[in-house]
């Protein structure tokens, strides 16, 4: 709250009045300036680009069998002591992500897409080392092969005149940062009430009630707003809902089912470290030590 005040950003709280504010037309998620990124402009370019989107997404509905068993895999393959982030929701999640971009990523991918939340950061964020990453990312994602999937639609589309070249190389990267950085801090932190409390949740119930991005802004012609996601709406709603829902439900379902698994005869948990950011809800580490 104190971030958003420093900014003169006001903020919407409560179920009601965030989903009417998502739902506004009188409120836009442009800042003006032309960006070309999906996230930062309405109308019929973001409906077009969000088609787009959409369509790429698409491709993991229902999720692939080969994504479901590297899911597994890797909670299958987890040692007795491990890190949630590290060992589990980075490598689920980085396997997805992959899976939506048809190419493959290292882990030097993965840290620049992680340092990239600065400069996706729709509330202002001026993070030098996450602009750089970002621009590595565009170029690497520009030069990269690519087997079927995201990124070959993408260029498909570019093409086909549906996307410009700044709309082709900039949501390149949002794409891949939509789908990796929410699924890693969600399953980060839904492992951990697993970890802490296993007969308190369903796994249903965390896929639908823990909110990795906590708030979206949005102008109007008051100034700025933050409107709250954590209020029960994890997805979003009205024009710039999440499109990949469908997916993360599914990641989520069967990454947390596999790890309730390994969870049954006892944990503990130590060395639990918080991310800091306004935004995104997120562990930095959390160590499981299976009993």
């Amino acid at each position: 709250m104190d971030e958003f005040e420093r900014r003169g950003i006001g903020v919407v709280s409560g179920r009601d009045a965030c989903g009417r504010a998502l739902r506004s037309p009188g409120l836009t998620s442009d800042p003006g300036g032309g960006s070309p990124s999906v996230l930062l402009r309405d109308g019929d370019g973001h409906t077009r680009v969000r088609g787009v989107l959409r369509e790429v997404i698409a491709g993991l509905e229902p999720l692939p069998v080969s994504v479901r068993a590297g899911i597994e895999a890797v909670v299958g393959g987890l040692p007795s002591s491990f890190d949630l982030v590290r060992d589990f929701a980075r490598p689920v999640a980085g396997s997805v992500t992959a899976a939506a971009l048809g190419v493959d990523l290292d882990d030097v991918f993965l840290d620049h897409l992680e340092v990239t939340t600065a400069n996706l950061d729709v509330f202002g964020g001026t993070d030098r080392a996450g602009q750089a990453s970002a621009f590595r990312l565009a170029v690497q994602l520009s030069r990269a092969p690519a087997g079927p999937g995201g990124l070959t639609a993408l260029r498909t589309a570019h093409a086909d005149g549906r996307l410009d070249d700044d709309e082709l190389v900039l949501n390149s990267v949002v794409l891949a940062h939509a789908a990796y950085e929410n699924s890693l801090n969600f399953l980060a932190c839904a492992g951990l009430e697993l970890a802490a409390s296993p007969a308190t949740w369903s796994v249903r119930e965390l896929v639908t009630s823990i909110c990795p991005a906590r708030y979206v802004l949005r102008h109007g012609p008051a100034g700025p707003l933050a409107i709250s996601l954590a209020d029960g709406l994890p997805f979003g709603l009205g024009r710039h809902a999440c499109p990949g829902s469908g997916v993360a439900l599914a990641e989520g379902e069967i990454a947390l089912t596999a790890l309730a698994k390994r969870l049954a005869g006892g944990c503990r948990v130590t060395d639990v470290r918080w991310k800091r950011h306004p935004v995104f809800h997120g562990l930095s580490r959390a160590v499981v030590t299976l009993s």
